[in-house]
C-alpha cells in the first residue's frame, strides 16, 4: 500500500515518467524495503529486537543508491538527486518531531513549482493515515489551494487520491474541507467536479463578475444571489447546502483576527501594541 502511495509521489515529481520506468521504479522500491528486512509479509514490519515498534524505514537516499546502479534507472536517480543531495535534501531525512503532539504543523510554504505539489501530497498522505487510525475521534482535513492537486492540469493519480478522501472520510468519523481561489479550475476537472458533487456544503466568498457567473451555473444560484456575491465585503459569504442558500457574516474574535489578518494597517497596529506592552513589562 505504501509503495502505491510512493508511485503517486514520483508521478508528481517526474510527470513524464514512462510505463517502463514506473515498472523499474516499482522493482527498486521493493528492493529498497527488502534491504531493510521488509517484505510483502506485514509481520516483517516489526523490529525483531523490539516487537512493539517498527523496523527502521528507508529514506529517499536508500532508493537513490539502488536507482543509480542500473543504467535503465539512472535518469530517475538524477532527478531524485535534488531531493537527496541537492537544494531539497530535507526530503531525505527521517521525522525528527513527536507526531503524537495534539497539534503538528506541516509547513510547505517555502516549496514552489513541482516540489509544492509533491510536498502537499506528502503532507496529505500523512494526514490521511492519521485520520484513519481511530474512527471514534472526530477530525477534519483542510486542503488549502486544492487546485494544485485536483485542478484541470493536475496529476491524475494525485487528484484521484484527494477525491477518494472526500468520498470516504465520513466513514472514518471525519470531514474534508477543500479551499480554492478558482472554483472554475475545479469545474474544468472531472476530479474537481467530483469534489463539488460530494461536498454537502459550499461557502462562497467575494467573486468577480465572470467567476460569479461560472459559480451560478455550477450551484444553480439566482441572479440576486450572484449580485450579492460580487458585492460581498471581507467576512461576508454565501453558504449553499442542499437546496438552501444563506448569506452569512463571519466574525473573528480579537485573537483570531490578530492571527489571520493580512491588513497592513492592522498588522502595524498589532506591532505597536506589542512594542508598548514590551516597554511596559521592561519598566516593571
Amino acid at each position: 500500500a505504501k509503495i502505491q502511495q510512493l508511485h503517486i509521489f514520483f508521478s508528481l515529481l517526474i510527470p513524464d515518467i514512462t510505463h517502463e520506468e514506473r515498472q523499474l521504479l516499482d522493482e527498486a522500491l521493493i528492493k529498497t524495503y527488502n534491504a531493510k528486512g521488509i517484505t510483502h509479509d506485514n509481520d516483517t514490519l516489526k523490529d525483531p529486537d523490539n516487537p512493539d515498534r517498527y523496523r527502521e524505514m528507508p529514506i529517499l537516499g536508500d532508493l537513490y543508491d539502488i536507482l543509480l546502479i542500473a543504467p535503465e534507472t539512472k535518469r530517475l536517480a538524477n532527478i531524485l538527486n535534488r531531493l537527496v543531495h541537492g537544494s531539497a535534501s530535507t526530503f531525505n531525512q527521517r521525522t525528527n518531531v513527536n507526531l503524537d503532539n495534539k497539534y503538528s504543523v506541516l509547513d510547505i510554504s517555502e516549496l514552489s513549482g513541482d516540489l509544492l505539489t509533491a510536498g502537499m501530497f506528502v503532507a496529505l498522505d500523512y494526514v490521511w493515515d492519521k485520520a484513519k487510525q481511530n474512527r471514534t475521534v472526530e477530525k477534519t482535513i483542510f486542503i488549502d489551494e486544492c487546485w494544485a492537486l485536483i485542478g484541470g492540469s493536475a496529476n491524475r493519480l494525485a487528484a484521484n487520491f484527494v477525491l477518494e478522501i472526500a468520498k470516504i472520510i465520513r466513514g472514518y468519523g471525519g470531514a474534508a474541507v477543500a479551499a480554492t481561489q478558482d472554483i472554475g479550475d475545479l469545474d474544468r476537472s472531472r476530479f474537481g467536479k467530483g469534489i463539488l458533487n460530494v461536498a454537502k456544503t459550499k461557502i462562497i466568498l467575494n467573486l468577480e463578475d465572470d467567476e460569479a457567473r461560472r459559480v451560478q451555473s455550477i450551484l444553480h444560484l439566482s441572479d440576486a444571489e450572484i449580485m450579492s456575491i460580487t458585492r460581498f465585503e471581507r467576512g461576508q459569504g454565501l453558504i449553499s447546502t442542499n437546496s438552501n442558500h444563506i448569506t452569512v457574516s463571519f466574525k473573528a474574535s480579537p485573537l483570531e483576527k490578530q492571527l489571520i489578518t493580512t491588513d497592513r494597517m492592522e498588522l502595524n497596529q498589532i506591532l505597536q501594541e506589542k512594542m508598548a506592552q514590551n516597554a511596559h513589562n521592561a519598566d516593571l
